[in-house]
């Protein structure tokens, strides 16, 4: 009755907050279950007949999940996943909770979670997934989460100490923070990797988060960087290194921002179109083929379902607009981040029009001194006109003129939408204007465009 009592009270308050206009009740949801019954997310997740899955790590969780939702709706299983991207325990549970029925009977096969790194210590307890995916690394929002190195001790902390022999790690074996994290751990390990000569990026790159081995401290060499510190590594000292993936892309083609071509050879090879763009995006699609594979997924609904897929919302998120003009979201919340969607335009070609959009709240990190280690030195002569916009705008501008924007490129907007309009009316109608985003800019333009009918609420499946 507790836990009936839970869900009973979490679902007023998610109709409470729709009904208010109050957002999709995402997360107030899952903190009013967990106080009625703390263990409510245990309770809920021992009922998914097949378990459940997590998806964490700093970037491409969300677009890795979707991947993954998409390739098992295909295989025609039942999928409660947390879509708005609400990633700490609360949301969760709120998840758990919208796929309940009154008398407390979940629809749904297998649950699919992307959790914030900080919370997986206790999800590992609460939610005992079937496997635990790991995409990358990097630093962002110091301030909450310290440096990087704390975050992975803590990782791998849980993994030794929460996963069994059952269950499986899917790791990023081209990140060295990363491939560490299974050590002394009992879990099955599947890593997963990029071999194709395309990846190739920057010889180096100062936005790297970690250089050194943790074996013997010497200074990593690559064989080939793809970007920051992601690449095939070595120590030339002690010959600690990168470990051959399970699953690896071995045939990468960029088709413009919106679309990668790649083989992906695992357990059987597939060759695949993806509506995402970006060597990071590649990197999310060999993630979603180990994870899917770990699943039992066979060949061709893996193949139906990557070709299925379309990005979550603002992940390279295309918006049409009644006068034939679009708009391409691009979140970026930290330097590596920034520096792919720098990549991505500069390859794309045909960007005329950007849009960067910078906040300090807390969901976004209350320092900004980011943006320094950004290589936006990389976008001079991209486009031909920059609107930065958000509570920050000011200290991006700065940043543009240290680049060598000349001062007549760059317009100062505070208001996320107006800044969107200023690039719209510069366009000319078929043009794409990229917008660029961290994560509350993101919410703030969107639910704009949400109320102008422009674009689906961010809680509901695209």
């Amino acid at each position: 009755m507790r836990l009936l009592l839970a869900i009973w009270a979490a679902k007023l308050v998610a109709f409470a907050c729709r009904a208010l206009g109050r957002g999709g009740g995402t997360s107030l949801p899952g903190l009013v279950a967990l106080r009625i019954h703390p263990r409510a997310d245990s309770c809920l997740a021992a009922r998914l007949p097949r378990g459940c899955v997590v998806i964490t790590g700093t970037n491409g969780k969300t677009t890795t999940a979707k991947m993954v939702a998409t390739v098992l709706r295909t295989a025609e299983l039942r999928v409660v996943r947390n879509v708005s991207g609400a990633n700490l325990r609360r949301g969760a549970v709120a998840t758990l909770v919208g796929a309940t029925g009154p008398l407390g009977r979940l629809d749904a096969d297998i649950g699919l979670f992307e959790l914030d790194e900080a919370t997986i210590p206790e999800m590992v307890r609460a939610l005992r997934p079937r496997i635990v995916a790991v995409t990358n690394l990097f630093r962002d929002q110091l301030d909450r989460y310290g440096e990087l190195d704390t975050t992975a001790k803590r990782m791998n902390q849980a993994f030794r100490e929460s996963l069994q022999r059952e269950q499986t790690l899917v790791l990023n074996a081209d990140d060295p923070l990363v491939a560490e994290l299974a050590e002394g751990s009992p879990a099955r390990v599947v890593r997963f990797g990029i071999d194709a000569p395309q990846a190739a990026g920057d010889a180096d790159s100062h936005a790297a988060d970690t250089k050194t081995c943790p074996i013997c401290g010497g200074d990593y060499d690559y064989a080939a960087r793809h970007f920051a510190h992601i690449g095939h590594f070595a120590c030339p000292k002690c010959g600690h290194g990168r470990v051959a993936p399970d699953v690896r892309v071995s045939e990468l083609k960029l088709c413009g921002s919106e679309a990668l071509e790649l083989a992906v050879e695992g357990e059987t090879r597939i060759e695949v179109r993806v509506a995402a763009g970006g060597i990071y995006n590649a990197y999310n699609v060999a993630a979603a083929v180990a994870l899917c594979q770990a699943l039992g997924i066979t060949r061709d609904r893996l193949v139906e379902g990557l070709e299925a897929f379309r990005p979550a919302f603002g992940r390279v998120e295309s918006l049409e607009f009644p006068d034939g003009k679009r708009s391409l979201l691009l979140l970026a919340k930290n330097p590596t981040g920034m520096n792919q969607v720098i990549r991505l335009l500069r390859d794309a070609g045909g960007v005329r029009h950007v849009v960067i959009g910078l906040n300090d709240n807390i969901a976004d990190g209350r320092d900004v001194s980011w943006i320094w280690d950004a290589d936006f030195e990389q976008l001079v002569g991209v486009p031909e006109s920059v609107v930065v916009t958000g509570i920050r705008a000011w200290d991006m501008a700065v940043r543009l003129k240290y680049a060598g924007f000349a001062p007549e490129q760059v317009t100062v907007e505070p208001d996320p939408r107006a800044a969107l309009q200023v690039a719209l009316d510069r366009s000319a109608p078929g043009e794409t204007v990229h917008v660029v985003p961290t994560y509350t800019v993101l919410l703030d333009v969107r639910g704009k465009l949400e109320r102008e009918g422009i674009a689906p609420p961010f809680w509901e499946e695209l």
